[in-house]
């Protein structure tokens, strides 16, 4: 009897009964049976070159759309594991050519949800990992859906993690000097000759997001002038030049650098070092700079990081400050807070849209402090401000006297499912109290968070040591111009639609010349009773959503009065005249349905629909008699006009593709009225 040799191919087996058992299997409706075909037809790979071939493959197609559609990414993903790689590229090519016209594959641009994630997929399969994020990448304009955007992550995620077997990710390279970056020892006194190449990684590494350290038994001030020298000393933080174990004076710099041995390279040409270092600390990574295997290693990280532009530098020269001070002042942990006159400011959903690519490689990079232990897609982020109905997104921005951190903790919360989505921290701010901070300003939202969702627990430490700073307009400017620079001069319009003024301004095509409300930075109604908005800024062209001030609350946290109908018509005719004072300005006004379903005008805690029902026929008639008074002043989009039952979630909250359409029709107005000015 023949020994088994393992499990069977299927060689040998006729074609037509491959079809039969594949078909048959196909007929149950479950892509997790992909792998017995794929198995099945191991031996017979010419089967898929066939017709035959041709029906299954375009059948399993079709199941694995319908799985996506679903939004199962792990199903999918394990029923191509087992797919041969040839195979998996010829699905690509069917599912491009079936969806395309006169025998043209489609543009993947042009492609649903679904089937780019299916042609992503199908890539990865194919052995063709780099090309799964680009693909998402790219045809991620446009799209709304959150779904798509978590399956996408997955398929992402799956494919990266496949071309980094062992986890590496290095945020640090930790250089010994001599015969590692110069030839030569010091010591002996030698004139060191610099290695260029090497110096040249250190450059590259520092413009895109790797920094760089030393480690070196030297004496520190001729090793100083030696680099000074090359023009390299600036290019360091965190230099431990001393004669002194390598062991303890690297695990010293990741720990004072806050980072993890995970994410560090270290350089070194004795193997002593390398092996001291090794073990001293767990986790490291070190190379033989000897080796020819080094600079093959520097090359490879350099060209994984070409698309990364950050210089990290000046950031860590803050920390590097920092530790120096608390060493010299000998403070406790509470007193070096304290004294370190720390503040932060929290930044509310779409005013977070300007940072939305920062938000994203923060979630992404973040290992030590992500809480969630999550990661998202590109463009996801986006995704989350813009779906108001369902995420509460805060970032927060921090700085201190040593100096500007920028925007380093990211909370967003899924509100409908009570849980906390993405909670990350940049290793800067450790031990500061920023997670305390960021819970705090949940809180302004209701929002409790429940630590036992999340996958490590948060520290002890509370925000007292921490000044709050409120996102104002001066604030706002300020952080504006280091993260995301504008021309205000250039501003044309004002979006006053409250949260989702934002949306307006994401969706334009006029983007430079527009600035947009959120809140609590932003214009509202009852400012004319208070006279607030006399410090308001009016641009030429006004953009107002009317039915952010119908609501009571409104009304009630400005003026005893509260929302007395008469104080609101007085109000608009305020806000009538300083649009047509001086004859520049131009309005368009968002008029809100006023014939929905009672139960949709429920906008808010205490609110009773009925009444906002009857008050939305009263303020829009009140508004369009304005706007027949100054028909050059005031125009109208009459919200109801345009908008389905399925495109509210709320009478006075629609979703991301309605926003889409609806920026359209303000651009179209922007358009026209700046003509004919």
């Amino acid at each position: 009897m023949q020994a088994d040799s393992g499990p069977w191919d299927g060689a040998g087996l006729p074609f037509e009964t491959i079809y039969a058992i594949a078909n048959d299997t196909l007929a149950l409706r479950d892509v997790r049976l992909f792998p017995q075909i794929f198995a099945l037809s191991a031996g017979n790979g010419e089967f898929w070159l066939t017709e035959q071939g041709q029906v299954i493959l375009t059948e399993m197609l079709a199941l694995l759309l319908d799985e996506l559609n679903l939004g199962d990414a792990q199903a999918a993903i394990a029923a191509m594991e087992h797919c041969p790689h040839d195979v998996a590229q010829q699905a690509h090519d069917l599912l491009l050519l079936a969806l395309g016209a006169d025998g043209v594959p489609a543009d993947p641009a042009d492609l649903d949800d679904a089937a780019i994630l299916c042609s992503a997929l199908l890539l990865g399969a194919a052995g063709k990992h780099d090309a799964v994020p680009n693909l998402i990448r790219e045809t991620s304009a446009g799209r709304t859906s959150l779904y798509f955007f978590k399956v996408a992550g997955e398929i992402a995620r799956q494919f990266s993690e496949a071309t980094e077997p062992d986890g590496f990710k290095p945020k640090l390279i930790i250089w010994d000097l001599d015969d590692t970056l110069w030839q030569g020892t010091l010591a002996e006194g030698d004139e060191p000759l610099l290695n260029p190449r090497r110096a040249e990684f250190v450059r590259s590494f520092n413009r895109h997001g790797i920094v760089s350290a030393i480690c070196s038994k030297n004496d520190p001030e001729a090793a100083r002038a030696a680099l000074q020298k090359f023009g390299l000393w600036d290019e360091f933080v965190f230099p431990r030049i001393a004669f002194v174990p390598k062991g303890p004076a690297v695990r010293q710099i990741i720990e004072d650098m806050q980072l993890r041995p995970v994410n560090v390279l270290f350089v070194d040409d004795n193997p002593h070092n390398l092996h001291e270092v090794a073990a001293a600390v767990p986790g490291i990574r070190v190379v033989d700079a000897t080796s020819p295997e080094c600079d093959l290693l520097l090359q490879t990280i350099a060209d994984e990081h070409r698309d990364v532009v950050r210089n990290r530098v000046d950031e860590y020269r803050i920390l590097e400050t920092k530790i120096a001070a608390r060493e010299t002042e000998a403070l406790t942990d509470g007193d070096f807070l304290i004294q370190s006159d720390i503040h932060a400011v929290p930044v509310f959903r779409m005013d977070n849209l300007d940072f939305a690519d920062r938000i994203e490689e923060l979630i992404n990079r973040s290992n030590q402090l992500n809480y969630t232990e999550s990661r998202v897609a590109p463009g996801e982020v986006r995704r989350y401000l813009l779906d108001i109905d369902h995420y509460h997104v805060y970032s927060v921005f921090v700085w201190d006297k040593y100096g500007y951190y920028g925007l380093v903790g990211i909370g967003i919360y899924d509100f409908q499912a009570n849980r906390m989505e993405h909670f990350a921290f940049s290793c800067r701010v450790m031990h500061m109290g920023i997670e305390a901070f960021l819970i705090e300003a949940f809180k302004e939202c209701r929002v409790e968070i429940d630590e036992t969702q999340l996958k490590k627990p948060l520290p002890r430490q509370d925000a007292s040591a921490i000044t709050l700073q409120p996102y104002s307009d001066a604030v706002r400017e300020r952080l504006l111009a280091r993260e995301a620079p504008r021309d205000w001069s250039a501003i044309q319009i004002r979006v006053m639609a409250d949260c989702q003024s934002g949306a307006f301004y994401h969706y334009s095509r006029f983007r430079d010349v527009i600035d947009y409300d959120n809140r609590p930075r932003l214009f509202t109604l009852p400012m004319m009773h208070t006279e607030e908005y006399k410090a308001q800024k009016f641009p030429p062209y006004l953009v107002y959503t009317a039915a952010s001030d119908y609501v009571s609350w409104r009304w009630e946290e400005r003026t005893p009065r509260g929302r007395d109908v008469d104080l609101v018509l007085s109000c608009m005719d305020q806000f009538a005249e300083t649009v047509v004072v001086g004859g520049k300005r131009k309005c368009l006004l968002l008029l809100p349905p006023q014939s929905a379903p009672v139960e949709m005008y429920g906008v808010h805690r205490n609110c009773d629909p009925v009444e906002l029902h009857r008050l939305h026929a009263v303020f829009n008639d009140a508004w369009r008699a304005i706007a027949r008074k100054h028909p050059n002043h005031f125009s109208i989009i009459e919200l109801e006009q345009h908008l389905t039952r399925a495109e509210c979630s709320h009478i006075h909250h629609y979703i991301p593709s309605a926003l889409k359409r609806i920026t359209g029709m303000i651009d179209d107005w922007y358009e026209r009225a700046s003509k004919s000015d």
